[in-house]
């Protein structure tokens, strides 16, 4: 990697409690930074039409190693202008730093450097290999880079532990204990998992403990089917979802797949559960490839007021390797089908408004919905190429003016290539406040990969698949 222009600060941050053996603090070292006067060449300036919102003014990228295999490594923090966050590999592991990237990915300073030890319970859990650790792998991190989530089975009896840690304090809490601790209620590992969920924005995470399969859920008590919701500001839990009532009917036996979204707006929270349907030979070839989508639209109680109550969801279905993304503040769920494009979902009622088409032979890998539902940004691949999904394109949907969509059944997309070639995109990243892309690329380690994959259903499955330690970070400004 190129050196930097300058390093102001040397800071390691040693953690205590994550590993049984030790663990040890260094303090920051405080030291005046100036960055340089004029932007590197590295930032690539492109031209757009006058007065277009999706023209891309300028791209920069950065080439990393990482030792963190099973997750994202790249997050733009959201209240720093022009700054990236990449978790990296460090002298004692994996660290994370924030970068100035308007001059060649530059080390400013302000964010201190997390070094998460590679001897700790977090790293060596991953060894084990067990469905919590393949469930938490893209949510160890928070999408701002905050924050470290993650699970541990090494210190608990009975049922594991959630524990979530500050970088830039260092402060470790605990958010679920399988033990019991002060609720005295057990949640043994053999019978249930952690799910966990951010908002895009990282303002809020959503937790809880799942049966891992339906018997669990028939025969348990109700009071076990919680979800908590903390709202990152604050540190306070402001609402709590009892989902028993979604219950396990046409699920699978085994519901280890399942995983939760979450988006909120503020006023109003909007929770997600997607599940696979039964398959087998009393179902048919369609629900086989089908996943069902329990959404709980809840509003924000006054503080105290919060209620452990049985909710009642609405339901929908969609493909199961389906990508999904939540907006609250417009009340809409959209998620991918291949073959058909980006279907929206009106929230709570549940009616199918529109099909978004990408068009027959692209594949999507991941989207973003911009400014309310008027553009999408799809990482797309060629379904006939054979072999692997092959190269991706980044590209940008825009929707025809209302005007001009009136009579329009379904509305015809505007199509333009962002990025093309953008390899293996692990996830893409909107920054609304100002308005810029991040793209994760990487490449998936076959051996790991295909060894889950043939464990599975049959089918890829997103939380099984583990990747090389190059990655790339590519940022996209409007």
């Amino acid at each position: 990697m190129r050196d930097r222009i300058y390093r102001s600060i040397k800071i390691g941050v040693f953690f205590l409690g994550l590993s049984l053996l030790a663990g040890c603090r260094r303090v920051p070292e405080p030291k005046t930074v100036l960055l340089p006067e004029e932007e590197t060449e590295q930032g690539v300036a492109l031209e757009g039409e006058e007065g277009d919102l999706y023209a891309v003014r300028k791209m920069y990228n950065e080439d990393y190693e990482t030792l963190w295999y099973g997750g994202y490594t790249a997050f733009l923090p959201g209240t720093r202008e022009h700054q990236v966050r990449l978790a990296e590999n460090g002298t004692d592991g994996v660290r994370v730093r924030s970068l100035d990237y308007r001059y060649g990915f530059y080390d400013p300073g302000l964010f201190p450097v997390g070094e998460i030890m590679a001897a700790s319970g977090v790293l060596a859990s991953w060894e084990k290999g067990t469905a919590d650790e393949r469930n938490m792998e893209t949510e160890f991190f928070s999408p701002d880079g905050k924050y470290l989530l993650y699970a541990r089975m090494d210190l608990s009896l009975i049922g594991g532990r959630l524990y979530l840690m500050d970088l830039e304090s260092g402060e470790e809490e605990l958010l679920l204990d399988g033990d019991g601790g002060d609720t005295k209620m057990e949640f043994p590992m053999d019978e249930y998992m952690i799910l966990t969920a951010w908002s895009r924005d990282a303002s809020l995470l959503c937790y809880g403990f799942y049966p891992r399969y339906s018997s669990v859920w028939d025969s348990s008590r109700g009071e076990k089917f919680i979800l908590y919701f903390r709202d990152m500001k604050t540190g306070k839990i402001v609402n709590r979802l009892n989902y028993y009532y979604a219950g396990a009917k046409g699920k699978p036996k085994n519901l280890e797949e399942t995983r939760v979204y979450v988006d909120w707006d503020g006023q109003k929270i909007i929770t997600a559960i997607v599940s696979e349907l039964q398959g087998g030979e009393d179902s048919n070839t369609e629900d086989a490839e089908q996943a069902i989508i329990d959404f709980f639209p809840q509003e924000i109680p006054e503080p105290g007021m919060e209620t452990e109550g049985v909710v009642m969801p609405n339901a929908a279905r969609c493909p199961k390797d389906a990508k999904l993304y939540l907006d609250a503040e417009g009340d809409c769920l959209y998620f991918s089908a291949e073959g058909e494009g980006i279907i929206s979902l009106a929230l709570p009622d549940g009616p199918y408004l529109n099909t978004m088409p990408i068009g027959p032979a692209r594949g999507i890998r991941d989207f973003c919905v911009l400014d309310g539902g008027k553009a999408f940004v799809v990482a797309e691949y060629d379904r006939d190429h054979m072999g692997d999904m092959g190269p991706q394109d980044i590209c940008l949907y825009t929707r025809p003016d209302e005007d001009d969509a009136a009579d329009e059944e379904e509305p015809v997309m505007t199509r333009r290539v962002l990025y093309q070639n953008a390899g293996y995109v692990i996830r893409l990243q909107y920054d609304p406040v100002y308005r810029r892309l991040l793209a994760e690329t990487g490449v998936p380690d076959k051996i790991t990969t295909e060894k889950y994959s043939e464990a599975s259903t049959g089918y890829f499955s997103e939380s099984r698949v583990q990747w090389e330690s190059g990655r790339r970070a590519l940022v996209l400004e409007f």
